[in-house]
């Protein structure tokens, strides 16, 4: 695709944290943006809920994320210090890996789920010398040298609807989603607002699991979906099941949150992704230098003014943190042209949920010309006019 630039990409967006609409998890074999191994012995602690053994795009992305960071900087291997697989559920555990981070020497520490959230922040109350970045925001009384982050997946999600599209020829297009949360109804909205841009006689037939990493669920759910005559299967869900149960057939697939080719290399088309290490290279790069914290600094009539602010990130397309996967030979021909025209009005100002907007009961949710509100995005509790979602669980 047009619009992927590799390392390039990924420098001016961690410069900038600005538009950034060019699409690829990052990688790097160029010139570091800061080189580490002679500016800094900087110490980076990770902590996960699984590894990288773990069959869980999430994991997954945050494992690439800081690998392209690590790249990005010029880092070695042993200044990362992976902790992984700590329990959720375990208090006890997260408190222990925070503080190894701590004792250890890591000047930066990323944790990755939202249960580790209390023991960052009370961390990071007693080190105010260290960076804590905890994902999700978080919002409140927070140290100034701690960070909620997050990818708002939707927009992404869209543009992998067109390219689901572009490849049916039944025009039945199967959702393996989660259920029971905004986040998860929003991105459903978007990647089917994103097939009826391609053909509005087209279905998206959607069938939700409980559990967002079941891979026996996941696949459970694909192939019914493709017994009734799907021939692309997208998903929202975090394990390759539904992208194995496709290859299965000799169909196609859509991953989620990372590339997930390889996992389904004649079956996978493109996937919407998270691009961590914008974030990551971002905020370790400031820590070195000195430049991380919770303000913005400006110029006004000569003199320079601090405000205090939010550390907190929420990033879509426009920050690089959400894009799609590279395009592959099992894309259909004119799927490029497709997402770029969709890309080119996402930019010049049209968002994505606007109207006119009906629900999959014929209810008008927004008129015509007219743009759901941010709180309204947010809290979605209905699904859009070309969703077939009432299939048994």
């Amino acid at each position: 695709m047009k619009r992927v630039i590799l390392v390039m990409t990924l420098v001016l967006a961690l410069l900038s944290f600005s538009a950034c609409r060019k699409n690829i998890v990052p990688d790097s074999g160029e010139k570091p943006v800061v080189d580490v191994s002679t500016e800094s012995d900087i110490r980076v602690g990770v902590i996960l809920s699984g590894g990288p053994e773990t069959d869980n795009a999430y994991i997954q992305s945050h494992i690439q994320g800081i690998e392209a960071m690590r790249r990005a900087l010029g880092m070695a291997e042993e200044q990362i210090k992976w902790i992984n697989n700590v329990s959720v559920d375990d208090k006890e555990s997260i408190k222990a890996a925070v503080e190894s981070c701590v004792t250890d020497g890591c000047k930066v520490v990323f944790a990755t789920e939202k249960e580790y959230a209390g023991a960052m922040k009370a961390a990071a109350a007693k080190n105010p010398g260290i960076t804590f970045c905890n994902v999700l925001v978080v919002s409140g009384d927070e140290p100034a040298n701690y960070s909620g982050y997050a990818a708002d997946m939707y927009e992404a999600q869209y543009l992998s609807g067109i390219v689901a599209a572009c490849r049916t020829k039944t025009g039945a297009i199967g959702f393996v989603g989660y259920t029971g949360t905004p986040e998860s109804v929003k991105g459903i909205n978007a990647f089917a607002l994103g097939v009826e841009r391609v053909d509005s006689s087209y279905r998206v037939y959607l069938r939700q699991v409980e559990d967002r990493c079941d891979a026996a669920a996941e696949g459970e759910a694909a192939v019914k979906l493709l017994d009734l005559g799907c021939d692309v299967v997208a998903q929202n869900t975090l394990t390759t099941a539904p992208q194995l149960a496709a290859a299965e057939r000799e169909l196609w697939s859509v991953g989620f949150m990372t590339d997930m080719t390889a996992a389904a290399p004649k079956a996978h088309l493109q996937a919407p992704v998270v691009n961590w290490g914008v974030y990551y290279t971002k905020v370790v790069k400031e820590t070195i230098e000195g430049l991380w914290g919770g303000y913005s600094a400006k110029e006004v009539d000569g003199e320079i003014q601090v405000t205090p602010e939010s550390n907190d990130v929420n990033g879509g397309l426009a920050d690089g943190l959400v894009a799609l996967s590279l395009v592959n030979h099992n894309c259909a021909r004119g799927t490029t042209a497709a997402v770029n025209e969709a890309e080119d009005e996402f930019f010049a100002g049209r968002p994505i949920f606007t109207g006119p907007l009906y629900d999959n009961a014929g209810n008008e949710i927004c008129p015509e010309d007219e743009v759901l509100t941010e709180k309204d995005i947010q809290s979605m509790d209905w699904f859009y006019r070309n969703i077939i979602s009432d299939l048994k669980k």
